[in-house]
C-alpha cells in the first residue's frame, strides 16, 4: 500500500509499505479520511525529532474497522463500525493517566510517532489503544472528512478547559488558521462577548471573519495590536488570550494585552529556543494565569463530537482541499504557499 513515510534519513517520501496484519490484539481500520495538521506541517518544513523512523506519518483520521481481534471484541469493537481515533495513547497506570489526563502520560505513545500513522489506506490500532478505548465510534450523521477534524478541535477544547471562558468575557486569539478559528467558535459557544483574532495575512484574516461570523480581525502589520485590544475592551484588556501560533513574540505581547487576572493559553508550541518570552513581574502583579496545553483526550474528542451532532460546530467548512496519497506532497506545498486552511487526504483514491 502507498503511504507517506519518514524514512531512515528522516526524509518525507511516498513509498509502498506492507499492509497491517490481522492479530488477536489489534484493530485494522480502512482509512477513509486523514487530515494534515500543524504538527505534520512543521514536520514537512523542519523535520521532527520526536518521530521514530522509518514511520508512516499522520494521526488525524476516520474510517471503518475491517478487522477487530478478540481483544477488540472484548472492548465492544466490531467490523464495519465507523470510527475515529484519539492518537495520544496513555499507559493507564501513571499518576496523570489515573487522573484522566492521558495526554500527559509519563509513557505516552502516539500514532504517527511511535506507531504507524494514518497517511495510508490502512492503519493498525495497537493493543494499548484498544485497552484505553482510544477508538471512538462515530454517529452516522458525521462524515468521514468532518470526523477527521475532531481530534484537532478537541485539542482546542482541552486548551480552553483551563481558560474558564464565561459569558461576557473578551477573548483574543493569535492566529487565524483552523485552530484559531475553532478556538473562536468555542469561545462564542461559551458566551464570549467579543472575540478578536490577530492575524498578519490578509487572506487568512478575511477568511476568519467569513468562517466565524462576529470575530474582530486585527492586522498587526497595519494596526497596533495593543491599542486595538484596549480600544475594543474599554482599556480593560482581554480576559482570555490564546496563542494559536508558533511566533515567540506573541507570548510576550499576550501578557501585555491581558487584563488583570487574565488567563493565557500558550497553545502553539515554539520551534527551537523557547526561553525568555515571559515577564515574571507582569504575571505576578497582574495575577495572570499562564497555562500550557498538549494534545487531547478521548473525553474532549467525545465532547466535540457531541457539539457536531447538536449542530453547534461545523468543522467541514474549514476543508479547502482534498487529495490522495500520490499527491500529498503537493498538498503540503499548497498549505505552505497558498495558506490553505485544511487539507483532507483520501487514502482510498
Amino acid at each position: 500500500m502507498k503511504a507517506l513515510i519518514m524514512d531512515e534519513e528522516r526524509h518525507l517520501i511516498v513509498k509502498d509499505m506492507p499492509k497491517p496484519q490481522e492479530k488477536d490484539e489489534n484493530i485494522i481500520i480502512k482509512v477513509e479520511a486523514a487530515s494534515i495538521c500543524g504538527t505534520d506541517m512543521r514536520t514537512f518544513l523542519k523535520g521532527n525529532a520526536k518521530i521514530d523512523p522509518p514511520r508512516i506519518l499522520g494521526h488525524e483520521c476516520a474510517g471503518t474497522i475491517i478487522h477487530a481481534g478478540s481483544l477488540a471484541k472484548e472492548h465492544g469493537y466490531h467490523e464495519g463500525e465507523r470510527v475515529t481515533v484519539a492518537p495520544a495513547i496513555g499507559c493507564g497506570q501513571c499518576p496523570a493517566c489515573k487522573k484522566g489526563h492521558t495526554n500527559m502520560c509519563d509513557h505516552l505513545t502516539t500514532i504517527g510517532f511511535q506507531y504507524e500513522g494514518v497517511f495510508a489506506p490502512y492503519v493498525e490500532i495497537p493493543k494499548q489503544a484498544i485497552i484505553m478505548e482510544n477508538v471512538i465510534k462515530l454517529s452516522d450523521n458525521i462524515s468521514y472528512d468532518n470526523a477527521s477534524l475532531i481530534e484537532p478541535a478537541a485539542c482546542a477544547l482541552n486548551g480552553q478547559s483551563y481558560m474558564h471562558i464565561e459569558p461576557g468575557d473578551r477573548v483574543v486569539i493569535y492566529g487565524s488558521g483552523i485552530i484559531g478559528c475553532i478556538h473562536a467558535e468555542l469561545a462564542f459557544l461559551k458566551g464570549a462577548a467579543k472575540v478578536m483574532i490577530v492575524e498578519p495575512v490578509e487572506k487568512r484574516g478575511k477568511l476568519a471573519m467569513e468562517k466565524v461570523p462576529g470575530v474582530i480581525w486585527i492586522n498587526p502589520f497595519t494596526q497596533n495590536t495593543v491599542e486595538e485590544v484596549m480600544k475594543e475592551t474599554d482599556n480593560y484588556g482581554a480576559d482570555v488570550v490564546i496563542t494559536a501560533t508558533s511566533v515567540p513574540s506573541v507570548h510576550t505581547e499576550a501578557q501585555i494585552i491581558a487584563a488583570k487576572m487574565g488567563r493565557i493559553s500558550l497553545f502553539g508550541g515554539l520551534p527551537g529556543e523557547s526561553k525568555g518570552h515571559l515577564d515574571s513581574n507582569l504575571i505576578h502583579y497582574k495575577e495572570l494565569q499562564v497555562c500550557g496545553v498538549h494534545a487531547t483526550t478521548v473525553y474532549f474528542m467525545k465532547e466535540i463530537m457531541n457539539l457536531m451532532e447538536e449542530g453547534k460546530l461545523d468543522l467541514g467548512k474549514y476543508v479547502e482541499m482534498t487529495t490522495n496519497i500520490d499527491n500529498i506532497m503537493d498538498a503540503f506545498a499548497a498549505i505552505r504557499d497558498k495558506n490553505i486552511m485544511k487539507v483532507v487526504v483520501h487514502p482510498q483514491e
